[in-house]
This record gives C-alpha cells, sequence and structure tokens, in this order.
C-alpha cells in the first residue's frame, strides 16, 4: 500500500474509531435500512458461518444473531473504536478488527455475508469482493446496502458551483455508483448478481447542519477535506440554501444500493 492510500485509511479509521460513542444515537435511517436487509437475509437458511462486515457497534450483528441463533456469526469493523464499543455490548457473537480488502479468514468458510451501510468506505471495492468471493462457500450468498454516486447530490453541487477556482481544480470525493458495484462482483466471479437502488430524502436545518452530521457518524472522509476556508463554506451554504431549501430546511439525497450475489 501507497504512503498516501496508508494515510487516507489511518484518517478513516480514527474518524470512525472517535464516533464510535455517538455512533448509535446518530444512525436511525442506517437502523431503518438494516431491518430491511435483515428481512431479505432472513428468508435464507442461515446454518453455517455468517460474517458481518462493518460492524459498527454490532446492532445488525445482534440482530442476525437473533435471528440465526444456531448459526457462528462473526462481525468484523477496521475502527478500534468501533471494536470496542461492540465488544461491551455484544457477548454472543464474535468480533474481529479487520480490514475488509484483508479479512482474517480462511477460503470457503461463510455460507453469509451481510453488511449494512459500510461497503462505501472501502477504499478497494473490486478487491473487497474478490475476498468475499474467495471466503464464502460454494453456493453462498453474499447481501449488503452501501452509500451509491448520488450520495449528497446537492452538497456536491453546492460545492463545485461556489468553489474558488483561482486556487486550482480540487477534485471532491465520490463514492461508487451501481455500475461500478456491479462490474466488481460480476469481475469477482459473483453469479446472479442483482443491484438495486434507490433515492432517499433527509432534511437538515441547513447544509452546516449536514456536514456535521456527516462527520458525527464518522463519514468525514467523504466531506472532511473538502472545504478551503470558512469563506468557501458561507458560499457553498448560501447555494445550498437557494437551490435545494424547502420549508424544513435543506434537502439531502441519499442514493442506497441493494446488492445481492452468490458464489
Amino acid at each position: 500500500m501507497t504512503t498516501v492510500l496508508k494515510l487516507i485509511d489511518d484518517k478513516i479509521r480514527r474518524a470512525f474509531s472517535d464516533s464510535a460513542v455517538r455512533y448509535d444515537v446518530l444512525t436511525g435511517l442506517h437502523k431503518e435500512i438494516g431491518r430491511e436487509l435483515l428481512a431479505k437475509v432472513a428468508e435464507q437458511e442461515g446454518k453455517g458461518p455468517i460474517l458481518d462486515v462493518g460492524i459498527g457497534t454490532g446492532w445488525f450483528t445482534g440482530r442476525l444473531k437473533n435471528h440465526f441463533p444456531d448459526a457462528r456469526v462473526v462481525g468484523i469493523d477496521f475502527a478500534a473504536g468501533m471494536v470496542d464499543a461492540a465488544k461491551m455490548k455484544e457477548k454472543d457473537f464474535g468480533i474481529v478488527q479487520a480490514d475488509a480488502r484483508r479479512m482474517p479468514f480462511k477460503k470457503n468458510i461463510f455460507e453469509l455475508i451481510a453488511s449494512n451501510l459500510a461497503y462505501q468506505w472501502v477504499g478497494d471495492l473490486p478487491q473487497a469482493f474478490v475476498h468475499c468471493h474467495e471466503i464464502l462457500k460454494e453456493d453462498g450468498k453474499l447481501n449488503l446496502t452501501m452509500l451509491g454516486y448520488s450520495t449528497f447530490r446537492e452538497l456536491f453541487e453546492s460545492l463545485e458551483r461556489t468553489r474558488d477556482t483561482a486556487k486550482g481544480n480540487i477534485a471532491l470525493p465520490r463514492l461508487a455508483d451501481r455500475g461500478q458495484v456491479s462490474d466488481a462482483l460480476a469481475k469477482a466471479g459473483f453469479r446472479g448478481v442483482n443491484v438495486e437502488e434507490e433515492h432517499i430524502k433527509v432534511h437538515f436545518p441547513d447544509m452546516l447542519a449536514l456536514v456535521k452530521w456527516v462527520k458525527d457518524i464518522g463519514a468525514n472522509a467523504l466531506v472532511g477535506d473538502m472545504f478551503i476556508g470558512r469563506d468557501w463554506l458561507n458560499r457553498a451554504d448560501a447555494y445550498y440554501h437557494q437551490t435545494f431549501g424547502d420549508p424544513w430546511g435543506v434537502g439531502a439525497t441519499l442514493e442506497v444500493i441493494w446488492v445481492e450475489a452468490q458464489k
């Protein structure tokens, strides 16, 4: 791994670790999506080992164990703070600190890999899916949700339209789109790939409240380095209000990508 990529990884890891205490309070939407994902996963037999990737503080992992009490359930997260928080709360499933691209498991172990809103933060999505394919048993299933490219599109537009072009072209990070996710799954060897998307609108008092919420849930890798001073923030906030304002404040789009695939 290059030095630059390692620095990015370390920054994301610290962001989620620092957010572990506040995470459950701020993730009502994550839980709602997690309940829908669990309903899809619960239709499967779930007799073999089950892996939850990106457990946060362990809420979804615990629900997996409740639905599949006879199965061995293991959860991983790459942030030490999240792992520590999960260990304090849950006792009936295994917890491992690990990177989704380099999970410490042998090949052909898990019957099911599930993940709720975590894979958007994985730096190398194709490699991560290759690894998922390797550690799944034959005919094993992958079910996950992740945020997609259109997430916070209003925020990105506001920043793009109000940037100071005299300071040069500053690249704004974007998440993978539905096509990229589908391609990565196919190249990893998955079959029966089904990738769908939905757009959810959420509301905040203003753009700065949105940015604070993103940082508070530990996702500040997406927006944490965008800003060049208070002036840009203020210009973007004014544009956001003018263009995307409504009676409830400002709207923000979340694109949720739903994945079902089989080894």
